[in-house]
């Protein structure tokens, strides 16, 4: 093998590579250009695609969300829907974390009573309620929110709207038709410079008996916001439609729906004022396309957006062909200049500094070769005015001296650090299955130990009982005496619960003021005499100020748990929590 010295073998790779780098760069900037700036073109397309299907999927999902939440809690539980105030301040405060949220309703089948939430998309008025039915039938009319009996005083800017029956309105009828969650076309909002969009659905009772009609409505002007607010460049522009080419938001100002002698129009991608615009229309294929627009070629891209139940709205990017070409000429330019600069200053001092730190490399090569800890020692001291060249010759002195030891003490050390990290982990397991401020299990730790439980029972034969238990007026504690009061309560509650079971049943906090208990092989009248005395514990330790706390409990038991799933046992006593409470609470209902 041909040995060479450091600085050629620093210099020489060097030139080579500033030459084949150099040839590389002025071919690629010379050449490919015109081969590779579409794909660079597309590539940008579909980063600002990306940020804008982010921002309306989640822009649109809280609309989705909040219906399926709504028509399942008044289906399962419809009880829900005789008193409309309590319902009424539900919308409020799920509307609360959306500023455009305009709307959340539901209108009632049997009576047409209707309540909402809503709010003015551009904060003109405060959030509010209204309904139809609190002053005279069928009379629409606002209220100011009130937190504690939510409708609050009658607002008297507005007239009321008299004849307002839900039942015929287009959101009603058309989810009723459909059987199932619908959206209402995107138009103009009444009085409100801005397009909307909603989303209603029926609600069945369990018998599949129809109760009404549960809506949400958003206004869109946050998303033409924010495709203004996209960066693009030059002449560039981006657009959200639907699938008929009508325009929802864009990148550049204009009008979206015009109003002529009472006629609202919207406007679309073919009657919009951009020529862009215009031919864009005639391309609303998903996929990739080339336009020419006087002249200026744009690179032009599509991309749908399927919404839930079945709608689709379609993203659009018209990148003009010269502003990404001229990019990519000056950065392949400024790349090859700084690249050739770059190898030729690091040849240049990689050829200085190679003198310098050859022959101390080469000692310290010598040495660390030689089997001998000797070598190592006789090695010059300072090494080389080098620091770190240096500072290598000084570590290898002391790891000949330290050697021996290491290798005694290493297994003791990994053995120790093993040990530590066990614990640590240990005790991090510990902390994510324990709620901070009870002690207790959490849900987490909970959901561990019920099936661990339910396995336990399956594989034994034995009974198991699941208890879900929540305290009554939990709030007005809260509001009587303060949260810190509240954190006692619950602090108490923990204590009476685990005094009052088995040093192996399962205790936990549930959720807020709910806690959840699950006991195997135990009768069911021993769980309940175990219950009656949490109870009688209750009586004899009020929190404060001689106010005592009450819960209601739900049990769901099985002699044989064989065949149940954790969720059978759950559902159950959840019913039956909801029936003590229904009844009177400060109840157990087995």
């Amino acid at each position: 093998m041909v040995l060479i010295s450091l600085r050629r073998l620093i210099v020489i790779p060097f030139i080579v590579l500033m030459l084949f780098a150099g040839g590389i760069m002025y071919y690629f900037s010379t050449v490919t250009v015109s081969n590779v700036a579409d794909g660079v073109g597309l590539h940008y397309i579909k980063e600002v695609e990306n940020r804008v299907y982010d921002r309306v999927v989640d822009f649109i999902a809280p609309l989705n969300d909040i219906v399926e939440i709504n028509r399942k809690a008044f289906s399962f539980r419809p009880n829900q829907l005789n008193d409309l105030s309590n319902v009424a301040g539900r919308f409020y405060e799920q509307a609360v974390p959306y500023t455009y949220m305009s709307f959340i309703s539901f209108a009632a089948e049997r009576d047409g009573k209707y309540i909402a939430s809503v709010r003015d998309p551009f904060g003109q008025t405060d959030h509010h309620l209204t309904s139809n039915y609190l002053t005279k039938p069928f009379s629409l009319e606002g209220f100011e929110y009130d937190p504690r009996q939510y409708f609050g005083e009658k607002i008297t800017s507005a007239p009321p709207y008299d004849g307002y029956d839900p039942r015929k309105r287009p959101f009603y009828t058309d989810a009723v038709k459909q059987g199932d969650a619908v959206w209402s076309d995107v138009a103009p909002y009444y009085g409100y410079k801005t397009l909307g969009v909603g989303l209603s659905a029926p609600v069945y009772d369990q018998q599949g008996n129809l109760l009404g009609v549960t809506a949400t409505s958003v206004a869109l002007i946050e998303l033409d916001k924010f495709l203004k607010s996209i960066e693009l460049g030059d002449n560039s522009y981006a657009f959200l439609a639907e699938e008929n080419g009508d325009l929802i938001a864009t990148s550049k100002s204009g009008e979206l729906y015009r109003t002529e002698d009472g006629v609202t129009t919207r406007v679309s991608l073919k009657t919009h004022e951009s020529k862009a615009f215009q031919i864009a229309s005639k391309q609303l294929v998903m996929g990739a396309h080339t336009l020419d627009v006087d002249g200026e070629h744009y690179l032009y891209h599509v991309h749908a957006i399927v919404l839930p139940h079945g709608k689709k709205w379609l993203i659009g990017v018209l990148i003009p062909q010269s502003y990404y070409y001229r990019l990519l000429t000056e950065y392949s330019n400024s790349i090859l200049l700084i690249t050739l600069g770059l190898f030729i200053s690091i040849a240049l001092i990689g050829s200085l500094i190679a003198h310098h730190i050859g022959k101390p490399i080469r000692a310290l090569n010598n040495a660390a070769k030689d089997s001998k800890f000797e070598s190592i020692t006789r090695l010059p001291n300072p090494l080389s005015p080098i620091r770190e060249i240096d500072s290598l010759s000084q570590g290898l002195r002391v790891m000949a001296h330290d050697l021996s030891d290491i290798m005694q003490n290493l297994e003791k050390k990994v053995a120790q650090r093993t040990s530590d990290l066990k614990y640590e982990n240990e005790h991090l397991l510990e902390q994510s299955n324990q709620d901070e401020l009870t002690g207790l299990y959490n849900r987490r730790g909970f959901n561990v130990g019920f099936d661990q439980a339910l396995l336990t029972a399956q594989q034994q034969s034995r009974s198991i009982a699941f208890v879900i238990c929540d305290i009554d007026h939990f709030k007005r504690v809260n509001d009587l005496f303060g949260h810190t009061v509240g954190d006692q309560a619950l602090q108490v509650v923990a204590d009476v619960l685990k005094s009052q079971v088995r040093q192996h049943d399962i205790v936990a906090r549930y959720g807020g003021e709910e806690f959840a208990l699950v006991m195997v092989g135990m009768s069911q009248e021993e769980i309940l005499s175990r219950l009656n005395k949490v109870r009688q514990a209750f009586l004899e330790r009020p929190v404060c100020e001689n106010h005592h706390i009450t819960m209601s409990f739900g049990i769901a038991y099985r002699n044989d748990s064989a065949s149940h799933a954790p969720q059978t046992l759950i559902t159950e006593a959840d019913e039956k929590l909801y029936q003590a409470k229904n009844t009177g609470r400060d109840k157990i209902v087995a």
